[in-house]
């Protein structure tokens, strides 16, 4: 058993004709490696967790696509959340990433990363590698964090009115509670 095991793995002790049998018998009866058994022995998933709030926005299907390509080129699959701005929502996603033992995860949170949040404290816990998309709260000194220049850019095009001589601009940031929306 150990041989078979070894040779679907392609394990170098084992000889390349031997591989080729195993492998050829596998292909006939329709076997499939069991990857939740294959990631207890190795302690790696090769999953990624994405949670953005919609695809909908043009820069998130693009930051999606970059991601998946990334994670794709070194042997990782993106399972990809929408959290819609809703916190509970975002909270249960975490949730369901951490128990499916996620590798990682990418994360535009609604709110800025406060301890409070269960999700995110146990994401600290466990050490789970976190990209933060957006503000990060000063207890996330062990995530990255990612942010725009937007705040430059909205000061660059609302001084170009200014200059223009505009003296009514109105400014649209987004709900109140999205954490994008209030740096901006």
């Amino acid at each position: 058993m150990m041989t078979v095991s070894k040779a679907l793995r392609d394990a170098p002790d084992i000889a390349a004709k031997t591989k080729l049998r195993i492998s050829d018998l596998a292909k006939r009866m329709g076997y499939t490696p069991n990857l939740g058994a294959r990631s207890l022995r190795s302690q790696e998933t090769k999953l990624l967790g994405l949670v953005i709030p919609a695809t909908t926005d043009p820069i998130f299907a693009r930051i999606v696509m970059a991601i998946e390509q990334r994670a794709l080129e070194h042997g990782y699959e993106l399972i990809l959340h929408h959290s819609w701005n809703q916190p509970e929502r975002e909270e249960t996603i975490l949730q369901n990433l951490i128990s499916r033992r996620v590798d990682g995860i990418f994360l535009s949170p609604v709110y800025r990363v406060e301890p409070e949040v269960d999700a995110y404290r146990e994401l600290r816990q466990r050490s789970i590698p976190t990209v933060i998309m957006g503000p990060l709260a000063e207890f996330c000194a062990d995530f990255v964090n990612v942010q725009t220049l937007g705040n430059e850019s909205a000061f660059g095009m609302t001084q170009h009115l200014i200059d223009l001589g505009h003296k009514r601009i109105a400014f649209f940031a987004g709900p109140r509670f999205s954490s994008r929306a209030v740096s901006r």
